[in-house]
């Protein structure tokens, strides 16, 4: 989420965990981001905070050695498996984490005017990318699908892909704003939706794709 920008500012980021430690402990915050009034609402191993702070992590190890480092260091070692990870996550909505991003992260860093700036100017950049996804019913339903044909055995066919927009400060390092769109949606619709985001005194940077 951009933490480790903070970092350099002790009292940003003292503020910023104090923040997060605030949220994830509102029960109104919980509420807001589970997906059912149900889940999460009692005291599980996989409670919210826990696997929040599990996806945190964003670790590239496999996920089933990710759960047994966790929680041999924070359970006496209690066995969780991968598939009730998966299923746990699946109660969270995306929206946590954009909202912690904007109170914990942005909220902290823009608060006042130390902060990395081009010319006097917060430099923002926006692009997209095409994100490949899993092939499940679901998914497709609700982000369609790319076709795609190999160079090699000339296999001719359709996989669920989305569009991805991200509005991005490359000197703070810090996402401001970032969508999920189907993948046939135009990148430049995306890109004046995030604009509306702005405020005086930011200067865009775009590819050259944008203007043309």
């Amino acid at each position: 989420m951009g933490l480790e920008k903070l970092v350099d500012d002790h009292s940003k980021a003292t503020r910023s965990i104090s923040i997060i430690r605030s949220l994830l402990n509102d029960d109104s915050f919980k509420n807001e981001h589970r997906t059912a009034s149900n889940f999460f609402s009692r005291k599980f191993k996989l409670d919210f905070v826990t696997v929040i702070l599990l996806i945190l992590q964003n670790s590239i190890k496999p996920m089933q050695l990710v759960l047994n480092e966790f929680f041999k260091k924070w359970d006496n070692g209690v066995l969780v498996t991968k598939s009730a990870f998966t299923q746990a996550r699946s109660h969270l909505k995306a929206s946590v984490f954009a909202r912690l991003n904007q109170k914990a992260v942005l909220d902290v860093l823009y608060s006042d005017d130390n902060y990395e700036k081009a010319w006097g100017f917060r430099l923002l950049a926006i692009d997209g990318s095409k994100i490949h996804l899993p092939n499940t019913p679901e998914i497709i339903e609700k982000y369609g699908t790319i076709k795609f044909e190999t160079t090699v055995e000339k296999i001719i066919g359709e996989h669920g892909y989305a569009l991805a927009s991200v509005m991005y400060d490359p000197l703070n390092k810090v996402v401001v704003n970032a969508c999920l769109a189907p993948a046939k949606a135009y990148e430049v619709d995306l890109a004046l939706e995030q604009i509306k985001r702005t405020q005086a005194n930011d200067l865009m940077l775009f590819d050259r794709n944008y203007p043309s």
